[in-house]
């Protein structure tokens, strides 16, 4: 088998309905010109380009271009991509979070502290260490910042 066949795109092609696209593994699909609103149908489609196995480059009648990667086109042809994608970003974010609160509670800060320290609300703090919350990078800085600690201690263990 193929390493990362299930990331690589061989083929691409339009279809009235959308692009259909075909994996290196076998997993084919179309995505609906209603999920590239860039596009907007066939007649508006000018250029489907394949750069790499890992991208797809549409260009419209107005010349602009539209990058979809594999990732956006592999939920069209999998119907267990979403699922497990969605699973590890949730088992992600409650790793961050667990880290954040062992961070704080080694700093012996309240969330209060911290998130006054990092300039975030409390309860944005609350959703982040609850691994409710996908927190931007700039938040992950300030609380970085606000611990004392480079970046990189808020994902790795101590």
């Amino acid at each position: 088998m193929v390493a990362h066949a299930d990331r690589m795109m061989p083929r691409v092609q339009p279809r009235e309905e959308g692009i259909e696209v075909v994996f290196v593994d076998g997993c084919a699909g179309v995505i609906p010109f209603q999920d590239i609103p860039e596009v907007g149908g066939l007649p508006e489609l000018r250029h489907i380009e394949l750069p790499n196995a890992y991208e797809i480059v549409l260009t419209n009648a107005q010349g602009e271009t539209v990058e979809l990667g594999w990732d956006f086109a592999r939920h069209y042809c999998d119907a267990s991509y979403r699922p497990r994608v969605e699973a590890a970003a949730a088992a992600g974010r409650q790793h961050l979070g667990r880290r954040v609160r062992e961070l704080r509670e080694a700093a012996n800060l309240s969330q209060e502290a911290l998130a006054a320290n990092a300039g975030i609300g409390r309860a944005t703090l609350a959703r982040i260490e609850k691994g409710q919350h996908s927190a931007r990078y700039d938040t992950l800085v300030a609380l970085a910042g606000a611990l004392g600690v480079p970046a990189t201690r808020l994902f790795a263990p101590f």
